[in-house]
């Protein structure tokens, strides 16, 4: 991975060419849980852990955008619309073959410096270490220190008591806590996944036009953002994800 010189110093090409390992990181970046403190606290019993990182994720979408307006202004001219939505190895990959283009287009230095300012971001979130996050007091009476488990541990055990306790359980009652959290669905998704639910973008994706048995649609959006992406509710995924596992299982038991 490179550091923030090397970023400043590449051409525009070069940075496009960045952006895939970058946004790669990005992914395995924003699934780390950070502790974080209200606004105007600084007791750290104060400290709640965010299910995922949602600065690496922003970054991930502001690298997507300059990527897609690019690959945009280029199809533009070819008329040539169209209307897939490219991941962005497959958007460097479609913009590698057109370095001289870029660089003489009239919007290549704003290109520039859009990516740039994001791919800087980026090296912050991705360099944020993930030792450890905030996961409640230790629950034993008369105990009450602070928990910090190693990431991805399902168990930790209190450092004074030596109590056992569920990380896994505590992150889904986050999860209960944070139900009205509205997002693009690959965000609510990845919140699902950092808290141990086993779903998929595809699978959720799926229920965004599947019906139920009423013929009602079982996933609807609640909104759309500022850019007109469609919101959805963490807690109506939830509830969709936990009706689909229920029937499973009992189809499983027929």
């Amino acid at each position: 991975m490179w550091d923030a010189r090397d970023v400043r110093s590449a051409s525009l090409p070069d940075l496009v060419r960045m952006c895939a390992p970058i946004v790669q990181q990005l992914e395995v970046t924003k699934l780390r849980q950070d502790a974080t403190t209200p606004q105007g606290e600084r007791r750290s019993s104060d400290a709640v852990p965010m299910v995922f990182r949602i600065g690496a994720a922003e970054v991930a979408d502001r690298i997507t955008e300059v990527l897609r307006s690019m690959l945009a202004a280029w199809v533009s001219e070819q008329e040539r619309p169209v209307h897939r939505m490219l991941t962005v190895p497959q958007l460097v990959a479609s913009l590698d073959p057109l370095r001289d283009w870029v660089v003489k287009h009239a919007q290549a230095e704003a290109w520039h410096d859009h990516l740039l300012e994001q791919c800087l971001k980026a090296l912050e979130q991705i360099d944020i270490p993930p030792e450890r996050v905030f996961a409640g007091s230790c629950p034993s009476a008369g105990c009450g220190v602070e928990l910090w488990p190693v990431m991805g541990e399902d168990v930790t055990v209190c450092p004074r008591c030596k109590a056992q306790v569920d990380v896994r359980a505590r992150r889904r009652e986050g999860l209960r806590r944070i139900e009205a959290y509205e997002a693009p669905l690959s965000r609510v998704v990845d919140t699902l996944r950092a808290a141990g639910e086993q779903i998929s973008y595809e699978q959720a994706r799926k229920w965004t036009s599947r019906r139920d048995a009423h013929d009602r649609v079982m996933l609807n959006a609640v909104g759309q953002d500022q850019r007109g992406t469609k919101l959805y509710r963490l807690g109506d995924v939830r509830a969709v994800l936990t009706r689909t596992t229920r029937r499973k299982a009992r189809s499983l038991r027929a």
